[in-house]
């Protein structure tokens, strides 16, 4: 692919969604190194200008994709043992046996050619024509929103590592750019016009006022982490003031819920939510309070002044989901939260915390048909999460790790690296390859290694994927690791109950409970697989430093845990095992699997380090 200057901006989140699609598409596939070796007549039948261009650029690959009988050629500049391959400018699409070559110059062109494969080889009974258009009109969607982003990031050129406080914090939430490194469409949305966009898109600096409806105590489901409910504490002392203003005497119980303004609007269209305000029980009370921010999830708005996030539901669909709260996710949270309650003065210290939620509120009418009282409680459902980022800040910032990772379209390395050579500057007789050894030891003593003694000691396996996972520096030093969202946590049936979890935390048919090797293999993908799979990736890429090397030392880190003998044969088969699991984003999006998303195995760098060591 040539990149030309005057659309460099459309090229990087073009180059940025080829390299999503096709790394996506390796790993699922089972082509763990694409490479071939032009001497032994790898590239004999390509043009001799297109063989210099591809040598001249990285190392050649070639890729045949044998139920379409099309191959793809190109070439990699970096690769990656754990999958993060980076290409080079120049690829090329080879059908009828070679006789037609043409350049892949935009991320649909190869989506197309990959889809087409995937359709080839899906089963039988699924529409497969609808299913390619769907997601290429998705892929297409995600791209034109990067370009979009990519323009905004230009602009602002803001440094992350050089803000503080507050504004370092929200920063981070705005900067990823590009999104998931193996999903086929990280920055697709649709529901949100271009308007919309400017509204309410983290990317592009967003911040609104929420919209509020006060609720009769009829029709209010509300659950707390307390015994005693909260009251208006979960509500902003200011909003609860003018909400009061506007109720009569007879409507100041009603309990307040805030509402995504586009949401707001959304619902509002609804006979039934018609019917709720016209019969008084449901009160518009409009936009109430100051001004609230976006995080990365786009849904989830954080208020500097307040003690808690909002975790909103959006009838918009963000990546693969309608991003509503469902019950059956409400429920779910909270379970999660009750058994970390529990469990937390074991887990957490002063180096890791895991956010707690509060609670949720919706409405639930129960005069509504069941359909209807469904659609409701998941489109008004509002959970409350634990803010550590309140004003006045009385300690360092935390920042999420998706972002640090993620390099911005205005510079030439993520910010994590800038973190980590700051660090070194207090150790100049260090070489930068040990100080990183150094600083990697200690993200996962506060991160990994309390996830995973959380997994061994009580069965509690955290979701904690790159963008559900904050981390704070001191002078570049990893010192806080954060851990937020706990919808996704799943905990391990036979621990619940032998740590008697049962009665006190949890019903026995909640929906956070998983059979052991399940909620295991869920901690081997968002742990170890996204979230240290990437950092490793990351850091060998911009530092030089091989990823075997950077593996070995995760390797040590299980080794040298303080539980390491409780779990041998376990955390023994971990580092031992020929696979890790992965989640296949790029094959489930196809088959719109969404909600019981297929895995694949990938190659154990832990094990691979080992053998090389």
């Amino acid at each position: 692919m040539t990149l030309d200057t005057v659309t460099n901006r459309r090229n990087q989140a073009e180059t940025a969604a080829i390299e999503r699609l096709f790394n996506a598409f390796l790993r699922e596939t089972g082509v763990f190194d694409p490479t071939v070796r032009a001497e032994e007549g790898a590239l004999a039948d390509l043009p001799p200008d297109i063989v210099s261009q591809l040598q001249a650029e990285g190392v050649p690959m070639r890729v045949k994709l044998p139920a379409t009988a099309v191959e793809i050629v190109g070439s990699l500049t970096y690769f990656s043992a754990f999958g993060h391959h980076r290409y080079g400018h120049s690829l090329w699409l080879l059908q009828d046996g070679g006789e037609k070559i043409s350049p892949v110059l935009a991320a649909s062109k190869l989506a197309a050619a990959l889809l087409q494969e995937l359709a080839e080889t899906a089963p039988p009974s699924l529409p497969k024509t609808e299913l390619v258009n769907t997601l290429l009109t998705q892929v297409e969607n995600s791209v034109h929103k990067t370009n979009t982003y990519v323009d905004y990031s230009l602009q602002e050129k803001r440094v992350l590592m050089e803000l503080q406080g507050m504004e370092r914090f929200y920063a981070a939430e705005q900067a990823m750019v590009y999104g998931h490194p193996f999903h086929p469409t990280p920055k697709s949305s649709q529901g949100f016009t271009a308007q919309d966009m400017t509204k309410y898109a983290p990317e592009l600096g967003a911040s609104f006022v929420l919209h509020y409806f006060a609720c009769a105590p009829e029709i209010v489901r509300e659950v707390s982490l307390t015994d005693e409910p909260r009251g208006e504490e979960w509500i902003p002392q200011t909003v609860c003031e003018a909400a009061k203003s506007k109720l009569t005497a007879a409507q100041q119980s009603y309990r307040l819920l805030p509402c995504h303004p586009w949401q707001a609007e959304h619902v509002k269209s609804w006979p039934i939510v018609q019917r709720l305000l016209k019969s008084g029980l449901l009160i518009d009370l409009g936009p109430l309070g100051s001004k609230v921010y976006p995080t990365s999830s786009v849904r989830t708005v954080w208020d500097p002044h307040h003690p808690y996030f909002f975790k909103l539901p959006l009838n918009v669909r963000i990546t693969n989901f309608i991003r509503v709260n469902p019950l059956d996710q409400l429920e779910r949270t909270m379970d999660a939260s009750r058994v970390i309650k529990k469990l937390a003065p074991h887990v957490q210290d002063a180096t890791f915390t895991i956010l707690q939620e509060s609670g949720y509120r919706t409405i639930a009418p129960q005069a509504a048909a069941p359909e209807e009282r469904e659609k409701l409680t998941e489109s008004f459902g509002a959970i409350f999460r634990e803010n550590p980022v309140v004003l006045p800040l009385d300690q360092e910032v935390p920042i999420v790790v998706a972002s640090a990772l993620e390099e911005p379209p205005h510079s030439s390395c993520p910010p994590i690296m800038d973190a980590v050579r700051k660090s070194a500057e207090k150790q100049p007789h260090l070489s930068l390859a040990a100080s990183l050894e150094q600083w990697l030891r200690q993200y996962l003593e506060i991160s990994f290694v309390p996830l995973l003694r959380l997994f061994v000691r009580h069965g509690v396996s955290m979701e904690a994927h790159v963008q559900n996972s904050m981390v704070a520096f001191r002078d570049g030093w990893p010192v806080h690791f954060y851990v937020r969202d706990l919808e996704g946590v799943s905990i391990s049936r036979k621990h619940a109950r032998e740590q008697d979890m049962f009665g006190q935390c949890l019903r026995e048919d909640s929906p956070v409970l998983y059979a052991e090797e399940e909620a295991w293999s869920r901690f081997q993908y968002y742990v170890i697989v996204n979230h240290v799979g990437h950092l490793v990736s990351t850091l060998a890429y911009y530092s030089a430093v091989p990823e075997e090397k950077l593996w070995h030392i995760v390797g040590d880190v299980i080794r040298s845990a303080d539980f390491f003998q409780e779990a041998q044969a376990m955390l023994e088969d971990l580092l031992e095992s020929e696979t890790l699991p992965a989640k296949a984003n790029f094959i489930s999006s196809f088959q719109r699997r969404g909600e019981r998303p297929l895995y694949v195995p990938v190659p154990n760098p832990l094990a691979q380090s080992r053998r090389k060591q």
